[in-house]
């Protein structure tokens, strides 16, 4: 079990499961440069959803070019179903789960009026909406790399078989 939960340890790295983890993660957050109003904690957390929109758009980019690849890969080779161009349209397919998933991270979130009112509850919140879109955007990328590395292999076989 030990050897499953290193092997995930990526997917959950800087993600804080439960109240009293990102509890303890925000009172870090303070500490790091004391201020009477919430203004740093506000700016770190939406400094961190700041990159993962842009990491996200990058990877949106990727999977679009993915995506493109696969279907004119998919469109040069011949109406035969060969164990090639399964691969090519599983890659293709796996681009757009990618991409679906991606979509998510970059999706957009007001704060209302309730979360502003009780500045813990919202730096609570934005935690959790940064841990969520952390794994989904960790998630896409692995699976746009599944994608990248299916067709390329799916070339590869329909080329030894021609």
């Amino acid at each position: 079990m030990a050897a499953s939960g290193d092997l995930f340890s990526w997917l959950f790295e800087g993600v804080y499961r439960g109240d009293e983890d990102g509890a303890r993660h925000l009172e870090a957050i303070r500490a790091l440069q004391p201020q009477s109003d919430d203004a740093f904690e506000h700016d770190y957390l939406y400094a961190c959803l700041s990159v993962l929109d842009g990491k996200a758009q990058a990877l949106l980019s990727y999977d679009g070019i993915l995506i493109a690849a696969s279907s004119i890969t998919l469109s040069l080779f011949s109406h035969d179903v060969t164990a090639g161009s399964a691969l090519v349209f599983a890659s293709l397919a796996i681009g757009v789960i990618s991409s679906a998933l991606c979509l998510s991270v970059v999706w957009v979130h007001w704060t209302d009026t309730g979360e502003l009112e009780n500045s813990e509850d919202l730096f609570l919140n934005l935690l959790r909406v940064r841990n969520r879109r952390t794994m989904n955007y960790r998630i896409s990328w692995v699976i746009a790399q599944l994608a990248a590395v299916m067709l390329l292999l799916g070339v590869v076989l329909e080329r030894r078989i021609s």
